[in-house]
């Protein structure tokens, strides 16, 4: 990072901001296109359960979150009900399945347990608190009812790891990831629509890009705790900082209500960790332990902070409060582990892929301790609960890619995401955007990050005087002059729900890339970019996004068997055919296919399948 990079983050930063400190670059506006919606495929319909109708103190729907408020009778000092030993344990009187939830303080003499039902069924509970007689010993029970909406998340249960390459609901069912990000989500503004809505109609900045993201078929909202307002730096939880979270819950409600996952980090941004909070390990625990309590219950990811793997570029002098042997964000990891009884998918967003990737392999020769992650070991993996790579990766638009990073992260068994690439109209354009989600899906990613000026982080000013180039094209300083209602409506979020919409149909989970190998697809010019996955000789799928028309052959094809092909226009969400072919059987012991030229001298996919 250069000095002036390092200057506008400082003053990012002692503004009450922060940035992403990834260097990159921008594309191409694109042709006009009619943006629609996100199309859902058809999904199997879930089997309701009959309502209870035993009387309980509290109803709710399975997942759906219910909040049970305590009062204490003990005069706390300022700050120790932040220590309050509370926990409430929940048990499906049915099924005998335990939960033990902790508790957190709301202010005054409040305490609050906020459970979500993972099955049908009465839940009765009791509570405990070590110190306080008062919150101990309560009893009460939850009807919970199957879930009779039509949200995914709710119908077939939290998002999870179980140990394949992708995420998938609790019921097994594959998650695709695609996130938008909103690292000052606590900046938008909840009941008005605020000075940049331009003639959108919003009557609520935060709510109208909610809704938005949901029609164009996003599934995850990635925030940061950046201007939370509730200030937790100094050691201490106030008054005020309980009503301010009373606010922010509204935020993570909204999210949860429209059916979307939220990937959110912890806290405050990863500079402003300091020595009161990381040497005060207490404090540092029982933060991690107020934040599982007061979110744990939404459907959420454990991101913990901006660009926490490794050091926060310690190696090079932005940050020196700690450094790879002492993070205090694995502490932060190892105590949200303790508390989540929902086992909610936990990483750490990583630092830029040139410093850090799974071992280290395609990063930087300078790259501290050689770029590997300090969730590596199978040790602070077990400590930590860390199932899945939050990777910032951005491809090269102008070549064939390093695959070395890309390699890294398929061979680890950990879901890996694109977690944060190039935002659009920042450091790159439509194509750009559109492009490296395409690039990313194939080689291996389990899912995106997208990412918008003015939505990214409200009203920032970062990166926004300077013209930047994705290699292929510049975006200058006029280009980056856009509100967020004029940025919600870029066509390349549209193009990221067509591209969800394309890979849902061909089971992209099942998808493995064939990097350079060649071993399914070979270019047949050197100015030919793509990007290969197939599933075996049944499936090929080749993003091109070089600017020609030059495609390649198709190798490994079954002998005698059909196949169909056709191009998949990831701009308009068209399809065109090509015409069935017969792979001869003899010519060749594993015969090709030459794929005639694209269509227009821009990115198109093929899909060739087997009939």
């Amino acid at each position: 990072m250069n000095n002036r990079i390092k200057k506008i983050l400082t003053a990012l930063l002692s503004a009450g901001m922060a940035a992403s400190i990834l260097s990159c670059g921008g594309s191409d506006p694109g042709t006009d296109v009619t943006t629609e919606p996100y199309s859902a495929p058809t999904k199997v319909p879930i089997t309701e359960g009959e309502d209870i109708v035993e009387k309980t103190d509290y109803v709710t729907q399975t997942w759906i979150p219910v909040d049970i408020a305590f009062e204490t009778e003990k005069e706390y000092k300022r700050n120790t009900q932040l220590y309050a030993d509370f926990f409430a344990d929940f048990t499906n009187r049915e099924t005998g399945t335990k939960l033990s939830l902790p508790g957190f303080w709301n202010g005054e003499k409040t305490f609050v347990v906020r459970f979500a039902p993972t099955e049908y069924g009465i839940w009765d509970f009791v509570t405990r608190c070590e110190g306080d007689e008062s919150l101990a010993g309560k009893t009460g029970s939850i009807a919970a009812n199957q879930y009779k909406g039509d949200l995914e998340i709710y119908r077939r249960g939290f998002v999870k790891t179980d140990g394949s390459k992708h995420f998938v609901y609790d019921d097994g069912t594959p998650f695709f990831y695609l996130g938008d990000t909103h690292w000052g989500m606590y900046k938008e503004e909840f009941d008005e629509p605020g000075p940049h809505a331009g003639n959108s109609g919003a009557e609520s900045h935060f709510k109208y890009i909610v809704d938005k993201r949901v029609e164009q078929g996003f599934t995850v909202y990635q925030s940061e705790p950046i201007d939370t307002r509730a200030v937790l730096t100094d050691g201490s939880l106030s008054p005020a900082d309980t009503r301010r979270f009373t606010e922010n819950d509204e935020y993570y409600r909204y999210i949860a209500e429209k059916g979307l996952v939220h990937a959110n980090a912890q806290f405050f941004f990863a500079g402003l960790m300091n020595a009161t909070v990381m040497d005060n390990e207490e404090y540092l625990e029982a933060i991690s332990r107020y934040w599982v309590a007061r979110y744990g219950a939404f459907p959420v990811m454990w991101t913990l902070a901006q660009e926490i793997d490794k050091d926060f570029y310690a190696a090079r002098g932005d940050n020196k409060v700690f450094d790879y042997k002492n993070n205090p964000w694995v502490r932060v990891a190892e105590y949200i582990h303790k508390y989540d009884a929902y086992n909610h998918p936990l990483s750490g967003h990583q630092e830029h892929a040139s410093w850090t990737t799974v071992t280290g392999e395609g990063t930087r020769a300078d790259a501290t301790n050689n770029g590997a992650s300090v969730f590596l070991s199978d040790e602070v993996t077990e400590k930590t609960g860390h199932d899945w790579w939050a990777a910032q990766w951005t491809p090269n638009l102008d070549s064939l890619q390093d695959y070395r990073a890309l390699r890294d992260y398929y061979n680890s068994p950990k879901v890996a995401i694109n977690y944060e690439p190039r935002y659009c109209y920042l450091w790159t354009k439509n194509f750009g955007a559109r492009a490296q989600s395409w690039i990313s899906m194939l080689n291996g990613f389990a899912g995106v990050g997208y990412g918008a000026v003015d939505i990214w982080l409200y009203k920032s000013t970062y990166d926004t005087d300077t013209t930047t180039s994705d290699g292929i094209e510049e975006i200058t300083p006029a280009d980056k002059a856009v509100y967020w209602s004029e940025a919600v409506e870029f066509e390349s979020a549209y193009q990221q729900g067509y591209m969800r919409n394309f890979l849902e149909q061909y089971e992209w989970w099942k998808l493995k890339p064939d990097f350079a190998d060649n071993n399914y697809f070979v270019p047949t010019a050197d100015n030919v970019y793509y990007a290969c996955a197939t599933i075996g000789s049944e499936l090929y799928i080749v993003y091109f996004y070089s600017n020609n028309t030059g495609t390649g052959r198709i190798l490994d094809l079954v002998p005698g068997a059909a196949y169909e092909a056709k191009w998949f226009d990831p701009k308009t969400n068209a399809y065109s055919d090509i015409g069935d072919f017969t792979a001869d059987a003899a010519k060749e012991a594993q015969p090709s296919w030459e794929i005639p030229s694209r269509p227009a001298a821009t990115d198109y996919v093929l899909v060739v399948r087997k009939k």
